[in-house]
């Protein structure tokens, strides 16, 4: 769940992104799993959805292969974008939380580095 406002605009890094409505200090909480907003699936749940959906989940959840649980963000949290130098710090796959990695102005796009939330980015095998 975002912790923040933010809102979705094209983004100069890959197609939408997620961008700040308001200013964000160096260690300030941006995203946080909720399962009231932010939704979990099972392999066997993904096998019965029809291959669109199955397709959406792929793309916007992350993988926790331990687990074997892929989690879907409820709102904007699913549009960071990945980049080497990501402005924000994740303490986890996707169950952690995010933190602005340095101050933040508003308008600016929040990315990620996707190879600490999501183990099918690094390489890790699918459940499904």
């Amino acid at each position: 769940m975002m912790m923040v406002e933010t809102e979705l605009r094209p983004s100069p890094i890959h197609g939408i992104g997620v961008f700040l409505l308001q200013p964000v200090t160096r260690g300030a909480l941006i995203w946080r799993f909720d399962p009231r907003i932010d939704r979990v699936y099972g392999a066997d749940e993904i096998a019965d959805l029809p291959e669109p959906l199955q397709r959406f989940i792929r793309t916007y959840s992350t993988l926790h292969a331990d687990l074997g649980l892929w989690v879907l963000c409820g709102d904007n949290g699913r549009h960071f974008n990945h980049s080497d130098t990501p402005n924000t710090i994740s303490s986890g796959i996707a169950f952690g939380t995010d933190h602005a990695a340095v101050d933040l102005a508003a308008g600016d796009e929040l990315t990620s580095d996707y190879r600490t939330i999501c183990d099918s980015f690094r390489g890790v095998d699918a459940v499904f």
